[in-house]
């Protein structure tokens, strides 16, 4: 196979020179994070989950986020992100991800905590910020 990696993974980046700040938000709500030049993943484009998996759980529950990430556009969706994420460090070592869909529920919630498995698999520092995991209220 050469050097060739599998699809989707980061070749190996050392953990105090690379961090990855990722936030999940819900675009109706119209109050995207600050970022200077952040990589944006658009998860509104992803079918939602069923209901009956969702029960009131969002995308950080494991079965909830399985059933998102499911879909071929899911993985597309996610490679995308960790080509735009390595770009980002290799120039700067720093970079802000912000993850959105229509209510910051499930979708957003579900991308985001999958890109960051796949970052801290290759050894970087993420952390992982659900702006609107589990909040109700006004949109828009």
């Amino acid at each position: 196979m050469g050097g060739r990696r599998p699809h989707g993974a980061l070749s190996t980046v050392p953990a105090p020179l690379s961090s990855v700040i990722i936030t999940s938000y819900a675009a109706a709500r119209c109050d995207a994070p600050p970022g200077l030049r952040p990589v944006t993943v658009d998860a509104e484009v992803l079918p939602g989950p069923l209901p009956r998996a969702r029960q009131g759980r969002g995308g950080r529950d494991p079965a909830v986020r399985a059933q998102v990430m499911q879909t071929q556009a899911a993985a597309y969706l996610v490679h995308q992100a960790l080509d735009r994420i390595r770009q980002r460090l290799g120039v700067s070592g720093q970079v802000d991800v912000h993850v959105r869909s229509p209510d910051g529920q499930v979708r957003a919630p579900a991308v985001a905590e999958e890109i960051a498995e796949r970052l801290r698999a290759a050894g970087v520092t993420v952390q992982v910020v659900h702006r609107h995991h589990g909040h109700s209220g006004p949109t828009r």
